[in-house]
């Protein structure tokens, strides 16, 4: 599979609320891409890949970000604005304090995934370092990745939870248990990662340890997060990768119109 085009404009955008750097709290637009990709198994049309929706909904509710992103995409597949959405990828990272006081915050996501469980048929992913989930609660449709991997409508899926550190931190894992469980998913048609590499050549950061390993094995997409992007896709050996942090994707093959 690979990546052919990314629409410069979004398709469309969600106001909501966020942490801010200072403290306090922030106004933030949510931008939706379409990304155009030739070699997807016959079995699936289109996917949904995200990450770090670290927000709450801009209303009474006061939802997570990522319930209000599952609802939103449901509604604009019932309009028929977007394809019928065949599978959701999460790259973790979609917790936010109640009041939006402090950027960081780790916390209870159970509901993010679950939302997505309940509007569209399957949904995999891996955890972000300020992620915590109660496994009991999660939809028997949701599938978390790390260092494992699974298939859905024919399109392999691997992927690794959490970020190099300290392991006794919330997921957390040292840079050699990380790069062995990396290793164990690198023969799927799509990696799931939240901490990804970093890309000199564009100035971006990331993990060099994670760049060096790509650079030498591999050969499908890497989808990441943890570290925001302002140029998304590279190349890396012969991997593709998209840093989807802060956004929203929605995969189509080449010639799916909208």
């Amino acid at each position: 599979m690979k990546i052919i085009k990314i629409e410069d404009d979004p398709f469309y955008e969600l106001g909501y609320r966020s942490s801010g750097a200072q403290g306090g709290t922030q106004k933030c637009v949510l931008s939706f891409y379409q990304v155009r990709v030739q070699g997807l198994p016959k079995g699936i049309d289109s996917f949904i890949a995200a990450s770090d929706l670290q927000g709450r909904e801009d209303g009474e509710k006061n939802r997570l970000l990522g319930e209000v992103v599952a609802e939103e995409l449901k509604i604009l597949e019932e309009l028929e604005e977007i394809p019928s959405i065949d599978l959701i990828l999460l790259a973790g990272d979609f917790y936010d304090y109640p009041d939006c006081r402090k950027m960081g915050g780790t916390g209870d996501v159970t509901a993010v995934w679950n939302a997505f469980a309940g509007h569209f048929q399957h949904v995999v992913g891996v955890l972000g370092n300020h992620d915590m989930v109660a496994a009991e609660r999660l939809k028997p449709n949701v599938t978390i990745l790390d260092g494992t991997a699974t298939t859905a409508f024919g399109l392999k899926i691997g992927g690794v939870s959490g970020i190099i550190g300290r392991p006794d931190r919330n997921q957390r894992k040292s840079e050699a248990d990380y790069l062995q469980a990396l290793k164990a998913v690198m023969s799927n048609h799509i990696v799931l990662l939240h901490q990804g590499p970093d890309y000199p050549d564009n100035g971006e950061i990331g993990e060099p340890g994670i760049r060096k390993f790509l650079e030498r094995a591999g050969a499908g997409l890497t989808l990441f997060g943890h570290c925001f992007w302002k140029r998304p896709l590279a190349t890396i050996g012969k991997n593709q990768v998209l840093n989807v942090d802060g956004r929203v994707f929605l995969f189509m093959r080449e010639n799916n119109g909208v």
